[in-house]
């Protein structure tokens, strides 16, 4: 099966057999892809793990227009832009740069500059396209994929960092890229006097305007040396790597803190629970939903599941599980921006070229949503549909029933009137048990919650 999103590039294209993920390359990719490979190119970035690994694959029919087949590497989860924290979207900005900086020392360029080329494996970014790598010729070294990078990557950056850090989904939208024109008025003003933000985003799109109100004239083929290239490499390589994260305050990036201040034993109490019905359970892929900073992801993960994906709405506390993850080398756990009542959508060419949340990261085994309920039906997501997304899971849900009475939902449901409707703990069994199997039960201490247990039902 093709895959839906490896159409654009007339070098080859992705496809899927037997679980099995292939790269089928065209003969007009031939002298690229043999340079990639005889310079020792591909070898050093595999080396040093900036690009993912293949190996190529005897085909028993000759096509006349293939010519190699390889076996790709999987990716266990395929994550887009739109849903990276500040501290993903930047390494996978340094990563490009650094593979244009490498490439150009073996006579070859990036020919595109997309984060959609770039994945997250053990928790840091690597390059998965193996067709993107094309010859320099005649020693020019003007990057083809200039415009790209800057409408793709410096300009989401610059708005995550400058305006807001939800302007990375602007990516949904403009699947190919933020325009200019567009960053340009969302940017203020003090910050376009930086030198890096004024040449590749201000001035860069001031020229950008010119040629197009003169695109009747003959405009002469632009060149460029390669220390001039790398020059402007290292001025954007520096300047990236020099950005922090917004300080702005979230709304729940303090909240675990928070709740083990005020209730330490029912977070102890949680601990130990989640612990005990998991003790003999082993998982294969584990979605922790509201995870805020990963602290339960931290352990399920430890002895109980393979693959866990750490969802929370929250970037902050997704950056900070991201660097928790990096620095501490956890690598079977992968922080992600997720809104449960809002999920990615499919979009692209025939809404098949980037698949939903939902397409992307499977059925999992285990889902565990540890107080956010509350939060959910808050949103206007009735409870019987949060009950649809439970059984998205093909084996167990862990699932932290909270109280009408509890003091966070008497805060958060204070201005609703009479017609609203919360399930009591009476009703949540009763919904919940059409559809799973209750394993186990525990009232947590020192509050009225209850965490559940449940085995899906199978048909």
């Amino acid at each position: 099966m093709r895959d839906g999103g490896s159409f654009r590039d007339p070098s080859g294209f992705i496809f899927y057999e037997n679980e099995n993920v292939f790269r089928s390359i065209n003969i007009s990719y031939k002298k690229n892809f043999d340079h990639l490979v005889n310079s020792g190119l591909y070898d050093e970035l595999v080396q040093k793990k900036l690009l993912i690994k293949h190996s190529e694959v005897k085909e028993e029919e000759h096509n006349p227009f293939q010519y190699k087949k390889l076996l790709v590497e999987r990716i266990p989860f395929i994550s887009y832009p739109y849903e990276w924290s500040f501290n993903q979207f930047k390494d996978a900005i340094l990563l490009t740069l650094k593979i244009q900086k490498i490439s150009i020392q073996y006579g070859m360029t990036l020919k595109d500059a997309t984060p959609y080329n770039i994945q997250f494996k053990n928790n840091n970014p690597i390059f998965i396209d193996t067709l993107s790598f094309e010859l320099i010729k005649e020693k020019n070294y003007v990057w083809k994929p200039y415009k790209q990078f800057c409408e793709m990557f410096l300009g989401p950056m610059c708005l995550m960092k400058y305006v807001d850090h939800s302007l990375n989904k602007l990516l949904i939208n403009y699947i190919n890229g933020i325009p200019l024109e567009l960053v340009n008025k969302l940017l203020p003003m003090r910050y376009k006097f930086n030198l890096t933000v004024f040449s590749h985003l201000v001035l860069h799109n001031l020229i950008k305007e010119n040629l197009n109100s003169n695109s009747n004239k003959v405009a002469n083929k632009s060149t460029l040396s390669k220390t001039k290239h790398l020059n402007i490499l290292n001025q954007l390589e520096d300047y990236v790597s020099k950005l922090k994260a917004p300080k702005t305050n979230t709304e729940w990036a303090a909240y675990n803190e928070e709740t083990l201040d005020e209730k330490e034993e029912y977070v102890i109490d949680k601990q130990k629970t989640v612990l005990s019905f998991l003790k003999e359970e082993k998982y294969n892929i584990c979605w922790d939903v509201g995870s805020n900073d990963g602290f339960f992801s931290y352990l399920i993960s430890k002895d109980n599941a393979e693959n866990l994906i750490s969802f929370d709405i929250d970037w902050r506390c997704v950056d900070r599980n991201y660097l928790k993850c990096k620095e501490e080398k956890i690598y079977n756990v992968f922080p992600l921006v997720f809104d449960l009542s809002n999920p990615s959508p499919s979009i692209g060419w025939l809404n098949l070229e980037r698949g939903s949340t939902f397409e992307r990261f499977s059925s999992p085994d285990l889902i565990c949503c540890f107080a956010l309920m509350h939060h959910i039906i808050n949103s206007g997501i009735p409870f019987e549909n949060f009950i649809d997304f439970l059984s998205k899971s093909k084996k167990d849900v862990l699932v932290e029933y909270v109280p009408l009475s509890d003091p966070k939902c008497k805060i958060i449901f204070e201005s609703r009137d009479d017609e609203f409707q919360y399930p009591s703990l009476e009703q949540f069994k009763n919904a919940v048990s059409k559809r799973f199997k209750v394993l186990r039960t525990n009232e947590l201490k020192k509050t009225n919650r209850v965490l559940f247990h449940l085995r899906k039902i199978k048909r």
